[in-house]
């Protein structure tokens, strides 16, 4: 056989494995939100790992935040009708419906009033308690909880977090 014949064949046999891992899917994850239960999201700690705004994406390196002894920082807990969770540093709380659907509403978040020598790169903790306050909507993508909220010019704003 003929060196650009072996080459060929090897490509045609590799190219597909290399694309297409075994146990990857080419179609994309699906958008559970619709069949998701809020019982899902409740009783369980998640973490923030991103802010989606239209004006900036804020990406959580939560190495670098362990690194920074930030590491706890920004996370929300869904109890019966309250949330709570970690700014930074201040802890915080404030009610919250979940009514039928997606539809999620928090109210006014109230918070400790500890001193903030640092806060994380890219996102202050009074434009996290800003985006909480507003949000309106939450899904459940690919086991990340997304909820949706408005940035300060009222554009829509979402905030992924994972399970903590």
């Amino acid at each position: 056989m003929k060196k650009s014949t072996i080459l060929t064949v090897c490509t045609a046999l590799l190219l597909p494995a290399i694309m297409f891992p075994i146990g990857a899917s080419a179609s994309p994850a699906p958008d559970l939100g619709s069949t998701a239960d809020f019982k899902d999201v409740a009783g369980k700690e998640w973490i923030l790992t991103e802010v989606r705004g239209s004006a900036k994406t804020v990406t959580m390196d939560r190495v670098k935040l362990i690194a920074d002894n930030l590491g706890g920082v920004y996370t929300i807990l869904f109890n019966e009708s309250q949330i709570n969770g970690m700014g930074a540093p201040n802890r915080y709380f404030g009610p919250y419906t979940q009514s039928g659907g997606n539809a999620l509403s928090i109210g006014n978040v109230a918070s400790t009033m500890m001193l903030s020598f640092r806060e994380p790169d890219g996102l202050s903790e009074r434009e996290y308690f800003d985006y909480v306050s507003k949000v309106n909507r939450w899904n459940l993508r690919s086991g990340m909880l997304e909820l949706y909220s408005q940035d300060s010019s009222g554009r829509e704003a979402v905030l992924v977090y994972k399970l903590n």
